[in-house]
């Protein structure tokens, strides 16, 4: 994942986060994008688990079989 760029008046240019933050804060941000970043793998196990919890959700609903043709 990319930083996402506004285009204006035809120039692309990074967007910034200006004046809002001390210099502390903007370094502490810079640290958590690079995590997020390098840690693409986790982030996908995790969106799995999520999604395997659902799936027994389900099941536990009655909202889906394991394939005994109940349902």
């Amino acid at each position: 994942m990319m930083p996402r760029e506004f285009s204006s008046n035809n120039t692309t240019r990074p967007a910034t986060l200006g004046d809002s933050f001390t210099p502390e804060e903007l370094s502490r941000l810079n640290a958590l994008r690079q995590n997020f970043y390098t840690h693409a793998e986790y982030l996908e196990r995790v969106i799995d688990d999520r999604r395997l919890e659902f799936a027994r959700w389900l099941l536990e609903h009655g909202k889906l079989s394991e394939g005994t043709g109940e349902a």
